[in-house]
């Protein structure tokens, strides 16, 4: 009896012995998973940053180089990378350069050259020799300190591009991006609203994304806010008649905003691919293009379904005027600013519109 019992009590020290040799092992195993998962999420957020860093240098081009490599650098530490801000080197961490569509390659400028560069290349790092690498917990156990991490990010500015347009005096803003049959502009003295197609206003044929710019010039012909009358106003609208929209319901229509702004003047509104009305945003606040000063601004960055001025596209002293694309906007369309009832309007304008160059992410 003694012999055998000795020979389960052995047994018993080696399943223990085994027992703390698999936890141990597992115990590593999780450990590692954990140091291997911190990286890999610091890894994608330092692609994100990287991805920021060049779109925004690409956004800065054909400005100077320093302008560039400064919106590059505010970019990436905008960005958060295991907890801590983006620092590049602009030594090392940003070219300027050209990218060749054909043959997918990027070539480094350098000097006077890099003012005719059209991309922007990244290189964001993360490494021990910096001091910035992402720590290890676990892993440092087995002499793995640190795990140093390099992305890089190529963006290209696209070429402007112009379209033209023609707008009519009829185009009903709050008709935007709303099926046939909808109507607009409920209740009005003339008791004579406005209906989809025939009232809706111009949708411009061009790929809209966020932070893109437009701008417009060259804008001929002439509208009126009824057709009895002979005199057709420039874009900038009748600017002794500041008007809103007289039929606006809780700050606005068909899920868009009102607007405070000469009438006959050219408008803009943009859209996501949601219907506006069922927007869980609500409706944006009006905007005011009352008073001289409000109308000469150098860039307006609108946000979606927010009805805005755009008038001849140019600022007091000459100057082209940029509207930037809003985050989440994917249509732009184009409208006449009247109080009700454009269908009784007069009157057309072509305009030409620009794409300033937008930026594209190719690597």
């Amino acid at each position: 009896m003694a012999h055998r019992f000795f020979i389960v009590t052995r047994f018993r020290g080696i399943s223990l012995v085994y027992s703390t040799v698999l936890m141990l092992t597992l115990m590593g195993i999780v450990s590692l998973a954990v140091d291997w998962g911190r990286v890999q999420v610091a890894k994608s957020q330092l692609r994100a940053a990287a991805d920021a860093a060049s779109r925004a240098g690409a956004y800065a081009l054909p400005q100077d180089v320093n302008a560039t490599i400064a919106a590059a650098i505010q970019a990436a530490h905008d960005n958060h990378v295991d907890g801590t801000r983006l620092v590049l080197d602009p030594s090392q961490d940003i070219e300027l350069g050209f990218w060749n569509t054909t043959t997918k390659t990027f070539t480094t400028y350098t000097g006077n050259n890099r003012s005719q560069a059209n991309a922007v290349r990244i290189i964001a790092r993360r490494i021990a020799t910096r001091n910035t690498a992402i720590p290890t917990l676990f892993a440092s156990v087995l002499g793995k300190h640190s795990q140093d991490l390099t992305v890089e990010s190529i963006s290209m500015r696209l070429a402007p591009v112009t379209f033209q347009y023609d707008i009519p005096a009829t185009a009903n803003p709050y008709l935007a991006g709303m099926p046939d049959g909808t109507m607009a502009s409920p209740n009005n003295p003339h008791n004579s609203p406005d209906y989809a197609p025939y009232q809706s206003p111009v949708r411009i044929n061009i790929p809209v994304r966020e932070g893109m710019q437009f701008s417009f010039k060259t804008i001929t012909g002439g509208a009126n806010n009824d057709k009895q009358w002979s005199e057709r106003y420039q874009p900038d609208g009748n600017l002794s008649w500041i008007t809103s929209n007289d039929t606006a319901q809780n700050g606005g229509e068909l899920g868009k905003s009102d607007l405070k702004a000469p009438i006959n003047a050219l408008v803009g509104v943009f859209l996501s691919d949601e219907d506006p009305r069922f927007r869980q945003e609500g409706l944006p606040p009006k905007l005011d293009f009352s008073t001289p000063a409000s109308r000469d601004f150098t860039n307006l960055a609108p946000k979606i379904a927010q009805v805005f001025f755009i008038g001849d596209g140019l600022r007091s002293d000459g100057t082209a005027q940029t509207f930037t694309v809003p985050r989440g906007a994917t249509r732009f369309y184009l409208a006449n600013w009247d109080g009700y009832e454009w269908n009784n309007n007069v009157g057309l304008r072509t305009t030409s519109v620009t794409q300033l160059g937008s930026v594209v992410t190719v690597k």
